[in-house]
């Protein structure tokens, strides 16, 4: 692609964002979220048609198996609806031979077959429990945002949407540890059963905001990071599951001291006129990667439409490689917690 249509694409997620208003915050335990909405840009923006993975799966529309006879980095999705598919970044897809969650947020078009770059969240399980594919939580977001970091390296090295799968499985085994969960599996969704109740109660009291199309989240006294869509269906639809996941971070942690719109308003800022990549989606549109200062982010780009946005709230250097936190305490025993899956392959 031309540097002009680098330039481009990045414009568009810039200016996006610059368009957006922060709402009040609603505060749950140690949660703040902002609602964000969506102001016109200066001119119209084709209203995209597509489902969320989830609603697709439910309705038939589309089948996940495994690759050939099963590899872990791997799944095929088939969209065989006539309408676009949404598959969101962090979102888990549980079945097969081992759970995985999805590297990146993809839009895959009607009547295609795709290969989805995922990783493993099941560190114990390499054998079929069914052949039905169905989607489960999100990624928890310090781990989402320690892959996010492991993602941007892998396109700029070897423009695959490739993460660092023993260290996602070093993550999530200090995880549990932190949060004295038992797990045969090492699975991601033993966390989330053992805090059902908690976060629960964090989605009920941080309902979806009636116009919103994103939020921005602050856990534990610090703002941590947002999620940003092209329309308020989707953004109803996915933000219990964002909620749960971003909860699963704030349920343990001290509170904090509090956090008002000011700072909210803040992290926005900081990626206004960021630095940006531009690196081919595996579906449609393309994968644009910004970095600010002290906050990096990802967005999903179609027909000029930012389908998806994430932002990370960053610290340091402000390069984006913010995956050291979780890491750093992470143990020699964690990492050998569970052996590499029989006849699977590792990125």
């Amino acid at each position: 692609m031309e540097t002009g249509e680098n330039l481009t694409l990045c414009q568009t997620v810039l200016e996006r964002l610059r368009t957006l208003d922060v709402g009040e915050g609603i505060e749950h335990g140690n949660m703040v979220v902002f609602p964000l909405f969506l102001r016109g840009i200066g001119h119209p923006l084709p209203r995209l048609e597509y489902r969320t993975l989830g609603e697709a799966i439910l309705e038939g529309s589309v089948t996940v198996r495994e690759r050939g006879g099963g590899t872990v980095p791997e799944l095929v999705l088939h969209n065989r609806g006539d309408v676009m598919v949404l598959v969101l970044d962090g979102e888990e897809i549980t079945g097969g031979k081992q759970n995985r969650i999805v590297n990146a947020s993809f839009l895959v078009g009607t009547g295609d077959k795709v290969v989805i770059p995922v990783s493993c969240v099941e560190a114990g399980r390499w054998h079929e429990t069914s052949d039905v594919f169905a989607v489960g939580e999100g990624l928890d977001f310090d781990i989402r945002r320690e892959k996010d970091a492991q993602v941007r390296m892998g396109l700029r090295n070897t423009g695959r949407h490739s993460a660092n799968q023993a260290a996602i499985w070093e993550s999530l085994a200090v995880k549990q540890e932190e949060m004295h969960v038992s797990s045969s599996t090492g699975a991601m969704n033993d966390i989330y059963r053992s805090r059902r109740e908690t976060l629960e109660d964090y989605e009920a009291a941080l309902a979806p905001v009636a116009g919103a199309a994103g939020l921005i989240v602050a856990m534990n006294g610090h703002i941590a990071g947002a999620d940003l869509f092209d329309q308020e269906r989707t953004a109803a639809i996915l933000w219990p599951k964002l909620i749960r996941s971003y909860s699963l971070d704030a349920i343990d942690g001290e509170k904090g001291g509090p956090v008002g719109r000011e700072r909210a308003v803040r992290l926005l800022e900081r990626v206004r006129d960021a630095n940006c990549e531009v690196f081919p989606s595996l579906a449609l549109g393309h994968d644009v990667r910004f970095e600010g200062t002290g906050a990096t982010g990802a967005a999903l780009v179609y027909m000029d439409v930012v389908v998806h946005a994430a932002i990370f709230r960053t610290h340091g250097t402000g390069t984006g490689n913010n995956t050291g936190t979780r890491l750093a305490r992470s143990s020699v025993r964690s990492r050998s917690r569970f052996s590499r899956p029989a006849g699977g392959e590792q990125v």
